[in-house]
């Protein structure tokens, strides 16, 4: 997920009443369950009719990163064509008020479409549509060819947990510079533990402002899923499981979230964050403007899948972007002469519950 939040409950009498309802809470719920093993079923043969391939390939679309699994996008079938277009009743509009995460999204799912429809033998060609800010994809036969990049589809995910701090090896460093090319796109990558430092005091920085921001937190709460009941009926937003946190009765976590939700007990786990990674990358988009947003959004997919392919995991740390003084301290550090749109750390590491994701029929419509 493009968005990197979690959400961290503790301290006396709150404790107390949290370990109580976590235990009276049922737990595993089988509509989540189904969801998620139907959601991220490994593709092992297509569909002969186009509109049902199209679905499959839509499927696999949807499993991209995105901002507070929001998944702001839906997929109209014109002719033999699909067009992506922003759902824009699922903007974030205090985090992202200029829709530069929504925009990263869909090129994120577009880049999970592009190497799905290789899979199926097919070449995709993107035509932005400017003032819409939609995205025609064309496509024409081409012979399959089932990538890495394409496996690392279904296990891909943001992995909120320290990872081993230790370097990776230069083949493999340079494997995830590599993927991260893309015409109007620049990467920068910060692997020495002074750079690191740097970041994570920024991140901290960022972070207590958000954490201090009412509307952040209302407009974060609003797409918090405090269990797997809660993510089954809606199909989106952040799993509390997914963050190792206990499930809650929905009543509960909307009620104590705003009380204990403060920079002292977030800021440590982003320190662990940045202390406990290999690396972080910086990515910028050439002409600041929706087209370079999306082009950002499909290389930090590839680079994303690039990692998974090789067991490294990756998050988004966007604190020092999404705080406009924090950003122009970060820009001014960076002194690379762009704006910074988005900013993942890397390392090896463990996996953690995967996110929901809606299915195609709610998602992909005709023209």
């Amino acid at each position: 997920m493009i968005s990197r939040r979690s959400l961290l409950i503790g301290g006396g009498a709150t404790a107390a009443g949290v370990g109580a309802a976590w235990y009276l809470w049922p737990g595993e719920d089988p509509a989540f369950s189904r969801a998620l093993a139907e959601g991220r079923r490994r593709l092992t043969e297509w569909p002969d009719q186009r509109r049902a391939r199209f679905g499959e390939m839509v499927r696999y679309a949807t499993l991209a990163a995105n901002s507070h699994n929001t998944q702001p996008w839906t997929f109209e079938v014109t002719g033999e064509a699909l067009r992506i277009k922003l759902d824009v009743t699922r903007r974030c509009p205090v985090v992202d008020p200029e829709d530069r995460h929504l925009m990263a999204s869909l090129g994120c799912a577009a880049e999970n479409l592009a190497i799905t429809a290789r899979a199926a033998g097919m070449r995709s060609v993107f035509e932005f549509e400017a003032p819409s800010r939609a995205i025609l994809v064309r496509f024409s036969d081409a012979l399959s060819d089932s990538s890495a990049l394409y496996d690392a589809i279904p296990k891909r995910q943001s992995t909120r947990a320290p990872f081993d701090p230790r370097p990776l090896p230069r083949a493999v460093l340079q494997a995830l510079e590599d993927a991260t090319r893309a015409p109007g796109v620049q990467a920068r990558f910060l692997t020495s533990r002074g750079d690191l430092n740097t970041l994570k005091r920024l991140v901290v920085a960022g972070n207590t402002a958000q954490c201090n921001d009412t509307a952040f937190v209302d407009e974060l709460l609003h797409w918090i899923r405090f269990n797997q009941t809660h993510a089954a009926e809606t199909l989106d937003g952040l799993y509390a499981g997914s963050s190792d946190n206990p499930q809650l009765p929905r009543w509960l976590g909307r009620t104590l979230f705003p009380l204990v939700f403060r920079a002292e007990t977030e800021n440590p786990k982003y320190e662990a964050q940045l202390d406990g990674s290999a690396g972080a990358v910086i990515l910028y988009a050439e002409r600041d403007e929706p087209e370079g947003w999306f082009n950002v959004g499909r290389a930090s997919q590839r680079f994303q899948l690039e990692a998974t392919a090789r067991d490294i995991r990756t998050s988004f740390v966007n604190q020092p972007i999404e705080v406009a003084s924090v950003r122009t301290e970060l820009t001014t550090w960076l002194g690379d002469g762009l704006r910074p749109a988005l900013i993942l750390r890397f390392g090896r590491g463990p996996t953690r519950p995967s996110s929901l994701r809606r299915p195609p029929s709610m998602v992909l419509t005709d023209a």
